[in-house]
């Protein structure tokens, strides 16, 4: 008994280095993680449960590599010949667990990341969103493999000039790919649209379904789905309808040559009164003017704005003008003329050729 005690001896500190960084495995496990979600709830951090969901693994990962480093360094053994190794791989760990909890929380774009741009004034759409959650994980993923290769004193210059001269590579082979990239960087960054607008591109008008990291995906009025490639959005005139905040009215009145003079100034009179006193339009830029002599009309032309940019209540407020005007007609008088022409004949035609005529139309 007293020889197996004093062959235990040695490694009591050892065990005792294993053991207390097991107890902190599990203090954190089934402790520290439900105090700090109960925190996160009290306090109400935003974000709290991500970030502790991001680096709750990596945690628990070096904790156990923390316990074996510890019980070998305490060990009975000659460690001169691996003291270096371990301390590269204590020290590569920390780092390994770094970028993996950074790793994970970049994940969570649409929470601490987005919280973080809305801090710096920018404020990017939800559905590019997952373009920055990707590059920044490329990101994390090199930072990380060039750090722990300069731990081994490993010369990554070799590697950095062979993924210089291979990013060529594929930039050459892949230059629509990249075009596409870029253009959907500009759409993030100028913001010419966003997900429900209206616009018209590239001779494509619909509205704007999703927006990748390739394409943007337009749902024409025909309902057929488009996709129109983000290198071309970036080099082509973008019409956003959506973002109007007013509607033009333009339209033309063709009266019949029958009106007179009196007729059409009482007309015009009376649609100045009605468009000015119309709660939907702006009063500011209201005209009706009798502009021509047309073939077969005396025309009036009204312009105006409505106090809109939605499709459907500017379909409202055009309907509610039209009967409007429709019944200021009847009161004035008047009638809308049609395209109509009209034959004078110098000399009357005989009877035999109306008499002609008539059978010619009768047949």
């Amino acid at each position: 008994m007293n020889e197996a005690l004093l062959t235990l001896k040695p490694w009591l500190p050892a065990l005792g280095a294993f053991c207390f960084f097991t107890f902190l495995r599990y203090v954190y496990k089934h402790f520290l993680l439900r105090l700090l979600h109960r925190l996160t709830n009290v306090i109400s951090f935003k974000n709290g449960e991500d970030l502790i969901a991001a680096f709750e693994h990596p945690i628990n990962a070096f904790l156990y590599v923390a316990a074996f480093y510890a019980a070998l360094n305490a060990a009975p053994l000659d460690t001169n010949y691996w003291t270096s190794f371990l301390d590269r791989v204590m020290r590569s760990t920390i780092v390994l667990c770094f970028f993996w909890g950074c790793y994970n929380v970049s994940d969570t774009t649409h929470g601490i990341m987005l919280d973080v741009l809305e801090k710096a004034g920018i404020r990017p759409e939800d559905s590019l969103s997952n373009i920055c959650s990707t590059v920044l994980r490329l990101i994390i993923v090199i930072l990380c493999f060039v750090t722990i290769a300069r731990e081994w004193d490993y010369d990554i210059s070799g590697f950095i000039a062979s993924l210089s001269i291979g990013s060529v590579a594929v930039a050459f082979a892949a230059k629509d790919a990249l075009a596409n990239v870029f253009g959907s960087l500009i759409i993030v960054l100028d913001k010419p649209f966003k997900i429900g607008d209206w616009i018209l591109a590239n001779g494509v008008e619909g509205v704007v379904e999703k927006i990748s990291f390739r394409s943007t995906c337009i749902r024409t009025f025909p309902q057929e789905l488009v996709y129109v490639p983000n290198s071309l959005l970036s080099n082509t005139p973008i019409t956003n309808f959506t973002l109007r905040e007013k509607r033009r009215i333009d339209f033309t009145l063709g009266l019949t040559y029958s009106s007179t003079a009196a007729q059409l100034e009482e007309l015009i009179a009376k649609l100045k009164e009605y468009l000015g006193s119309n709660e939907r339009l702006y009063h500011d830029d209201i005209r009706v003017h009798f502009v021509n002599y047309n073939d077969s009309s005396l025309d009036v032309r009204i312009t105006c704005y409505a106090r809109t940019g939605n499709q459907r209540e500017y379909l409202d407020i055009l309907q509610e003008i039209n009967l409007r005007i429709m019944g200021i007609l009847e009161e004035v008088g008047v009638s809308c003329a049609f395209p109509s022409t009209s034959v004078y004949f110098e000399n009357a035609l005989s009877t035999d050729m109306q008499q002609k005529q008539a059978t010619q139309a009768k047949e």
